[in-house]
C-alpha cells in the first residue's frame, strides 16, 4: 500500500459525508431490528434469545463503526473525571424513573409498564443480561452516544433540540412492537435520558447506559407485583 495515500476516514463529523454515514447506519440498524419479526417466530426459546441478543449487539456495532468513521469514537469512553458520580447519576435516574413510571402507578391501582407476570428465576437472569448488557448498552450507544451527539455537532445554534430528535427516533424505532402508545412512551423516556445527558454536568453516556439498563430490568421485576 502506498504510504503517501491517506484514508478518507475518519470524515469530518460536520460534513456531507457524515450525513450519508448516519443514513446508512440508521438503515442498517432498522433492517437488523425488523429481522426480529422472523426471529420471534422461532419455537426454540434458547435460539430465539441468542439471535435476539446477536441482533442487539450488531445494531450497537453499526453505531460504533459510524462513530469511528466520523471521528466520534472517543465519545464512547466515559471521562475519568468523577467516574463514581457518573455511575451514581445513572442509578439515580433509574430509581426516579422506576418510582414515577412503575411504583407510583402500581400503588394507584394501574400500570403503564405492562401486565402481571410470574417469571422464573431463569427468566430474571436472562432479562438482567439482556436489559443491562445488551439493550441498555446498545440502545444508548446508538441514540444518545451517536445520534444525539451527531445532531449536536450539526445544530450548533440550537443543540438543545438534539436530545429531542434522538428521542423521537428512539421512539419510532420501537414501532416494531406495533404499539403507538409504546412509541410515545419510549419517546418520553428517551427525552429523559437525552436531556439528563445534555443538561447534567457529570451525566455521561455511561450514566444513561446504566440508567436505561436498570430501568428496563426494574420493569420486569415490578410486573411480579401487579394485580
Amino acid at each position: 500500500m502506498d504510504e503517501n495515500k491517506k484514508s478518507i476516514f475518519p470524515v469530518n463529523a460536520d460534513s456531507k459525508s457524515a450525513v450519508i454515514i448516519l443514513l446508512i447506519a440508521l438503515t442498517l440498524i432498522v433492517g437488523l431490528t425488523f429481522s426480529l419479526w422472523g426471529i420471534w417466530l422461532i419455537d426454540i426459546y434458547a435460539v430465539r434469545i441468542c439471535l435476539t441478543l446477536l441482533v442487539d449487539a450488531a445494531c450497537a456495532v453499526v453505531a460504533v463503526v459510524a462513530m469511528k468513521l466520523t471521528a466520534q469514537g472517543n465519545k464512547l469512553l466515559p471521562t475519568k473525571h468523577k467516574l463514581w458520580l457518573q455511575i451514581l447519576i445513572g442509578f439515580a435516574i433509574a430509581a426516579i424513573l422506576c418510582l414515577l413510571m412503575g411504583i407510583v402507578p402500581i400503588l394507584c391501582g394501574t400500570s403503564i409498564v405492562g401486565s402481571h407476570t410470574d417469571p422464573s428465576a431463569g427468566y430474571f437472569v436472562i432479562s438482567a443480561v439482556q436489559d443491562i448488557l445488551f439493550i441498555g448498552l446498545g440502545e444508548e450507544i446508538i441514540f444518545r452516544g451517536y445520534v444525539q451527539n451527531q445532531f449536536e455537532i450539526w445544530l450548533k445554534k440550537c443543540k438543545w433540540l438534539s436530545p429531542l430528535i434522538a428521542a423521537v427516533l428512539f421512539g419510532l424505532w420501537h414501532i416494531i412492537n406495533g404499539n403507538l402508545i409504546q412509541v410515545l412512551f419510549t419517546t418520553l423516556v428517551g427525552c429523559v435520558f437525552g436531556y439528563c445527558k445534555y443538561f447534567i454536568k457529570d451525566c455521561s453516556l455511561l450514566s444513561v447506559i446504566i440508567a436505561h439498563g436498570l430501568y428496563d430490568f426494574s420493569i420486569v421485576f415490578l410486573t411480579c407485583f401487579m394485580l
